[in-house]
């Protein structure tokens, strides 16, 4: 995959209000815990992090399973689908034989522009009209097969080549990230409108990724609402949150970011 200086923001967020410590053994069956996801696209894979034990899982994101590169009991490293495109996707982590054993969290991922942020995608325009066929090409005459050559002696090592010269230094990374979660909130969308929520960062710090889901019983829910997430300034993210049904939608929502200091 070609390299590409480009900024990645992630949207990640795996908090509850109390998580059990849970032990990292193959032996483990409690349930899966799904807590960060970090997408890197320049090497097209998302790194979850959680409990998950050592048994087989399934990753999905939307409607494609992701192949699974790494499996340990905290952490999965999955492929990103190829040539993904940004947006806000719903990311669900199951344990094969007990479907009821998962866990999912809304994962948003955008590339930062020189300045300001994203702005809600537009409608996807209409499909232009099929080309007419071209004619097809007259097929070559298969050429006749050569005699095998004699087999060659094999060749003495080569010496050992040089060391190469120093590359170049990498990008600046980021440091001292901080996660914020607010306190369980009632929202209500009315029918055919939407509500807008936003979440901030601690001062000199920037906004990388958010997350909003609901909280029934206790429990962590996705919304069952079309929404979109973006950086609506430096330290601050923006979920718009639709509701395209004729009556009035409530729910308790918390809702968090993820920041961190760019070194």
């Amino acid at each position: 995959m070609p390299k590409t200086t480009r900024f990645i923001v992630a949207l990640v967020l795996a908090l509850a209000m109390v998580t059990p410590a849970l032990a990292h053994q193959s032996s483990y069956s409690g349930p899966v815990v799904l807590e960060s996801a970090h997408p890197d696209l320049a090497q097209g894979l998302l790194t979850l992090r959680g409990h998950f034990g050592l048994r087989s899982l399934t990753v999905w994101m939307g409607d494609d399973r992701l192949d699974i590169v790494k499996h340990k009991t905290d952490e999965i490293v999955v492929l990103l689908p190829n040539q993904i495109v940004q947006g806000t996707y719903e990311v669900i982590v199951a344990r094969n034989h007990l479907t009821s054993q998962y866990d999912s969290l809304s994962v948003a991922i955008v590339q930062s522009g020189s300045g300001g942020g994203n702005g809600t995608p537009g409608a996807r325009g209409p499909a232009g009209p099929q080309g007419p066929a071209g004619p097809q090409g007259a097929a070559g005459a298969p050429g006749p097969a050569g005699p095998a050559g004699p087999a060659g002696p094999a060749g003495s090592p080569g010496a050992p080549g040089g060391s190469g010269s120093v590359g170049p230094q990498g990008p600046a990374g980021v440091s001292g990230y901080v996660t914020t979660l607010s306190n369980l909130t009632s929202m209500t969308v009315p029918n055919f409108g939407l509500v807008t929520v936003t979440s901030d960062c601690p001062a000199g710090t920037r906004v990388f990724s958010a997350s909003i889901f609901m909280e029934v019983s206790g429990s962590r829910r996705p919304l069952p609402l079309p929404m979109t997430g973006y950086p609506s300034g430096s330290g601050q993210w923006t979920f718009v949150v639709q509701n395209p049904n004729n009556f009035v939608f409530t729910t308790d929502v918390r809702h968090g970011a993820v920041c961190a200091v760019a070194d």
